[in-house]
């Protein structure tokens, strides 16, 4: 299996999971230093499976062909791919830059269906094969300030609905995780704590522990399942009923705080790309 954002977050946590059920692994990720981390944990070691390292920037594509061949000259073929690696800016969107919109979207979308078009005619050839995506919940909730994100993760649930379609008969399957906040290892509670933000009761109630995207992903792969909404309580009823009543995300999220949570924290965001900027120019001046 090939794992991609496997060095941090719910990305550990995928791994472990697909150790313990005795899967050879792909780590990708872009810190060599924390992949190295996670391979030689003492949990995973103890699994006895083979695990490759490979330093991937997802948005690259000469980067995403150098780790399909590495994965294929190690263990001859790759039977699973998790694209996990994904992430956001949290910032308004009228301050992002065209760059900052290509960027975020190879990353979570393009990214993601590169690395399957290029795993895609092996699984075909030998008529087996899973991807699993990790996608969000984002975009049925209209959650503050993610506009591309939430526009690439929708985009990703519906390639998967259409790979899966063209391509189950033939072997080669496909599952969405369309993930709520996730707890400990998600991006939403990371960026409260690193700006010391209290978290309303009902955002705590709301969250799932990483261990659930874990299992969500051996089920994907054990059951063959479509999609897997990981969230408490019935996950699938609330996005069902957010598509059928777009009003309701917005409401729910000023209902519990999360839409002037959210200012605060893309203010913060901007306050800190115009102190990188700042810096960066200040350097160049210098030299």
């Amino acid at each position: 299996a090939i794992v991609t954002g496997a060095s941090h977050g719910i990305g550990p946590f995928i791994v472990r999971a697909l150790a313990k059920e005795g899967m050879n692994l792909v780590l990708a990720a872009r810190s060599e230093n924390e992949l190295e981390q996670v391979a030689t944990a003492a949990d995973i070691r103890a699994t006895g499976v083979h695990i490759l390292t490979v330093p991937t920037d997802v948005t690259e594509r000469d980067a995403l062909s150098a780790l399909v061949s590495a994965a294929e000259r190690t263990f001859g073929s790759v039977d699973v791919l998790v694209n996990n690696a994904g992430g956001d800016l949290q910032r308004e969107f009228h301050n992002y830059s065209a760059d900052d919109v290509e960027a975020l979207i190879r990353l979570n979308l393009t990214g993601p269906i590169e690395l399957t078009r290029l795993l895609l005619p092996g699984m075909l050839q030998r008529k087996q094969g899973h991807i699993v995506n990790i996608s969000s919940m984002g975009g049925s909730v209209s959650f503050p300030y993610t506009e591309v994100y939430s526009a690439a993760k929708d985009g990703l649930i519906a390639f998967t609905r259409v790979l899966r379609a063209d391509y189950r008969q033939a072997g080669v399957s496909s599952s969405a995780l369309i993930l709520g906040p996730i707890g400990g290892a998600g991006l939403g509670e990371r960026t409260m704590q690193e700006l010391n933000l209290p978290m309303s009761a009902m955002g705590k109630a709301s969250m799932s522990p990483p261990e659930a995207v874990a299992q969500a992903v051996l089920k994907s792969i054990r059951r063959d399942k479509a999609e897997i909404v990981v969230m408490p309580g019935p996950g699938r009823l609330m996005r069902a009923l957010m598509t059928l009543f777009p009003g309701m995300g917005p409401a729910m999220n000023q209902m519990t705080g999360s839409t002037s949570v959210m200012k605060q924290v893309a203010d913060f965001r901007e306050r800190q790309r115009e102190q990188l900027n700042a810096s960066s120019f200040q350097a160049e001046a210098k030299s």
